[in-house]
């Protein structure tokens, strides 16, 4: 008697073996329901596609050597973080109790002090940023280290790329390091070959390769934004080296729209140290000489208290949303947040929720056009809930709003690389500043007050009564938003 098999009921127990198989995975992961009740349903539904996105990209690992990397690297940065906040004490008897709580939540979670003695200006145009960062960098005596999610040559960009080859052939070191997808139009461009001649060294940060699906997930970025320049100045924010001129002009979303800032004092230092942990895990695997004090002198840039927070796998992935958690949660009075992309986790949606509903004046600001259709969509799909709970949402009107700021109870501020979403508070690597001071945040205040004159308010009513098919596109696209 001879068994026969047909294709069709080959191809369904394969498929069902790897739903029952990743499904016990899964569930055996203790993966957040949401996450995982996401991924169970995209197995499900596309068979074996939806498998190999899962090998793929549905778990959060990294390379042996990173990690290993990274656990050697990480007592040497904590001290030398330690040493940097004796050296510039910040004056935390006169923080606020929302100020409080969040460094206490950062030094303990984060081991990342307050550190006081700088001087932050805050830049709201990529042509503001550029003409400053580039007047540093001419100024540059010792050292130029550039880490950046984009680099996309072009207009003001290659301003900036030839400031840092005068730097280079005067001598000074220059370094850059850039995420390999984010960079892909600069490693293809000349600019890596004048780089190499002027004597700037350049490295891709996390590098997209066949190779590399057998030894991590292909989807890890380093999102972060950081320059720094003698170990005195740096930037941090949201602003890629990209001219929003010339940056994505096809996508029909509008110029992009970011802030900068530059540290002038221990934080740039501070930067600087995390410039110096991400190139010695990429580029410099046994360089010796990492985390020394790089900057002897006295800070006295000037009074304002500043708090680095970085995240990233093997690398307190989850900071910046606990430290984000801490000010909504903390907060008694308004807070204004604005971010390109918004898929929050359901403790920020609570979060939210619970702090409008105690009184908060609470604002979220997004773009109106997006550059990602299924990031709009499941962005929408949250509107409901937070209108229901007095949350206020605007949409900018003015390009593709890519700031990621917020404000809270006009003294506690942050501006930095990472979004309202679970990429960026469970998978990237990001940066971001805690700015503890009222001059600054008032100034903060006010550019974001810009954003919401340029903005159109989403209303309870009007939204409710939306066409049924957005509603049902935006609602099923909610389903796979833990994965977006």
């Amino acid at each position: 008697m001879h068994w026969f098999i047909s294709p069709e009921l080959l191809t369904t127990l394969i498929h069902a073996a790897l739903v029952a198989g990743l499904g016990l995975r899964i569930i055996a992961r203790r993966r957040p329901a949401g996450v995982g009740l996401a991924w169970i349903t995209l197995i499900a539904v596309l068979p074996l596609l939806g498998a190999v996105l899962y090998l793929m990209v549905g778990e959060l690992w990294l390379a042996g050597r990173r990690v290993s990397r990274a656990k050697q690297l990480g007592p040497a940065f904590r001290a030398r973080m330690a040493e940097l906040a004796e050296q510039a004490p910040a004056d935390l008897a006169s923080l606020s109790a929302l100020a409080h709580t969040l460094d206490a939540y950062a030094v303990r979670g984060a081991q990342m002090p307050t550190l006081g003695g700088n001087a932050v200006t805050l830049y709201s145009t990529a042509a503001e940023a550029f003409a400053s960062l580039i007047t540093d960098i001419d100024a540059a005596e010792h050292r130029v280290y550039m880490l950046f999610y984009i680099w996309s040559p072009g207009g003001l960009v290659d301003e900036v790329g030839e400031a840092v080859c005068r730097a280079a052939r005067r001598g000074v070191d220059c370094r850059v390091l850039l995420d390999s997808y984010g960079s892909h139009p600069f490693f293809r461009s000349p600019w890596p070959a004048r780089f190499t001649d002027a004597g700037v060294r350049t490295a891709e940060a996390l590098p997209v390769n066949r190779l590399r699906l057998f030894m991590h997930r292909l989807d890890l970025r380093n999102h972060r934004k950081i320059a720094a320049i003698d170990g005195k100045v740096g930037y941090c924010g949201s602003q890629n080296i990209a001219d929003p001129a010339h940056f994505k002009t096809d996508r029909g979303v509008g110029p992009w729209v970011d802030v900068m800032c530059r540290v002038d004092g221990p934080g740039g230092e501070a930067l600087e140290l995390t410039f110096q942990h991400d190139w010695s895990i990429e580029a410099d695997h046994t360089e010796p000489t990492v985390f020394v004090d790089i900057h002897p002198e006295p800070y006295a840039a000037g009074s304002t208290r500043v708090q680095l927070i970085n995240s990233g796998p093997a690398q307190s992935p989850r900071a910046i949303e606990d430290m984000l958690l801490t000010m909504v949660f903390g907060c008694r009075e308004s807070l204004t947040l604005t971010t390109p992309y918004f898929i929050p986790t359901e403790a920020m949606e609570r979060a939210l929720q619970t702090a409008a509903i105690r009184g908060v004046d609470v604002r979220i600001v997004v773009p109106r056009r997006n550059d990602s259709r299924l990031v709009g969509l499941a962005s929408r799909s949250y509107y409901g809930d937070l209108l229901d709970a007095g949350v206020e949402i605007r949409e900018f009107e003015g390009g593709l709003l890519h700031a990621k700021t917020a404000t809270a109870d006009g003294h506690v501020s942050l501006v930095g690389s990472a979004n309202m979403d679970r990429r960026s508070f469970a998978i990237n690597y990001e940066s971001s500043l805690f700015v503890y001071d009222e001059a600054f945040t008032a100034k903060l205040r006010r550019l974001q007050e810009s954003y919401i004159r340029r903005s159109v308010r989403i209303e309870r009513e009007t939204w409710s009564n939306r066409p049924a098919v957005r509603r049902i596109a935006e609602n099923a696209t909610q389903l796979f938003a833990p994965i977006l």
